[in-house]
């Protein structure tokens, strides 16, 4: 195998052109030609080294002998295409073969067009000019959607963190009265402690099992408040489906987003495992929880529920959640747009339009779905799926 380089017209970066052929006639005509016009010249004897040089990536067309030493050209065009996944790669079949049945085969095999020995060198550059022109396509077409998509990825980020940050708000306006309270009972049990120091008395028991509590209290809200706005880098492990519901039913009734809300659970005695990240899974179901608990809200104080049930198919192998309110209802024609980002059926001020744009995405991200019935004046269920974590978790 030997390279030749040709001089690149217009200051341009010259076309990398790899030859396969056997004879040294042929192989020198190709260089001469392709050389002339600028392009540079890879030469290849067998199969091998032909896909070595394709798989290496800085190659822009090859002209194939069909009578290549080695697997034979038709099998060394197919390996291009499917073994090294190259399908915008021009191949070009160089070969005196030109019945019916070997175009068929080279054409199933994938190559882009047959040039006939001797190779006429005009046809040659012609050939090449046009198929060049269309890789250049491709390759124009494939950078800009991997640009599209490393956008796309970066929008979807933004969008992510801005309901986390939304979300985040809207907890922690409810947690802030909570720590009030709690703040509250720790000033007035400080407050005994010193009385009693004063008069030379240890603290009472009780007062020390206070003061814990509320530390304990303090901690468990930091902590939440830091999951669920935590950005990025979520660590995935095994999760109890039930027991993150009940984690996150506990906030959202601290927060006072449930208070005046009879939430019914139920789900099977064995854990329903799945593996996913705590933040995530959380985050879906502050999203799915609040939004029950507002429509449920302006409703008499005995329609005030949701059901909560989660439910394992181990036949399939998917956890499934069901969040169902007796609120209001969403109208038909709305249920389409129910996912779009920034749709909400909330008043002004009262909803971002984020969070079940991000919860879909979180869901089918993971494998899941997610779909949303309702109807005018019984209310609304969503129920979304996640693959069961396997058996030896």
């Amino acid at each position: 195998m030997s390279e030749g380089t040709g001089e690149a017209r217009d200051g341009e970066k010259p076309s990398r052109i790899l030859v396969v052929a056997n004879d040294e006639p042929t192989r020198a005509a190709l260089r001469e030609t392709l050389e002339a016009e600028g392009h540079e010249v890879i030469l290849a004897k067998d199969s091998d080294a032909a896909l070595d040089h394709a798989a290496a990536g800085d190659v822009d067309l090859v002209l194939l002998d069909l009578l290549v030493p080695g697997t034979d050209g038709i099998e060394v065009c197919r390996a291009i295409r499917n073994e090294l996944k190259l399908p915008d790669l021009p191949v070009v079949f160089v070969t005196t073969l030109q019945d019916r049945e070997t175009r068929i085969r080279g054409k199933a095999a994938g190559c882009d067009d047959f040039l006939g020995k001797p190779v006429d060198p005009l046809e040659l550059a012609a050939r090449v000019e046009v198929l060049l022109k269309v890789k250049a396509y491709h390759d124009l077409v494939a950078a800009q959607r991997r640009l599209a998509e490393e956008e796309l990825e970066k929008t979807r980020a933004r969008l992510l963190q801005a309901d986390r940050l939304a979300t985040l708000g809207t907890i922690a306006a409810g947690v802030g009265h909570e720590l009030n309270n709690v703040a509250s009972v720790l000033t007035h049990t400080a407050s005994f402690i010193r009385a009693h120091a004063a008069e030379g008395k240890p603290p009472e028991p009780d007062d020390l099992v206070a003061l814990e509590r509320g530390a304990a209290h303090l901690a468990e809200h930091a902590k939440n408040l830091l999951h669920l706005g935590s950005p990025g880098h979520d660590h995935i492990e095994v999760l109890d489906m039930m027991a993150v519901v009940s984690d996150v039913l506990a906030m959202l009734n601290v927060a006072g987003r449930t208070k005046r809300v009879n939430v019914m659970t139920s789900g099977p005695t064995e854990p329903v495992k799945v593996a996913f990240s705590r933040t995530k899974l959380e985050q879906i179901l502050v999203n799915l929880l609040t939004n029950a608990a507002d429509a449920v809200m302006d409703q008499p104080p005995e329609y005030r529920i949701i059901r909560i049930e989660v439910s394992a198919d181990e036949d399939q192998k998917r956890a499934s959640c069901l969040v169902e309110d007796a609120g209001c209802g969403i109208p038909a024609d709305h249920l389409s747009r129910v996912f779009d980002a920034y749709y909400t059926t909330k008043p002004p001020g009262k909803g971002t339009g984020l969070g079940l744009a991000v919860v879909k995405s979180l869901i089918e991200d993971a494998g899941g779905k997610i779909a949303v019935e309702s109807e005018i004046g019984k209310g609304t269920a969503v129920r979304f799926d996640l693959p069961l974590a396997p058996p030896s978790c």
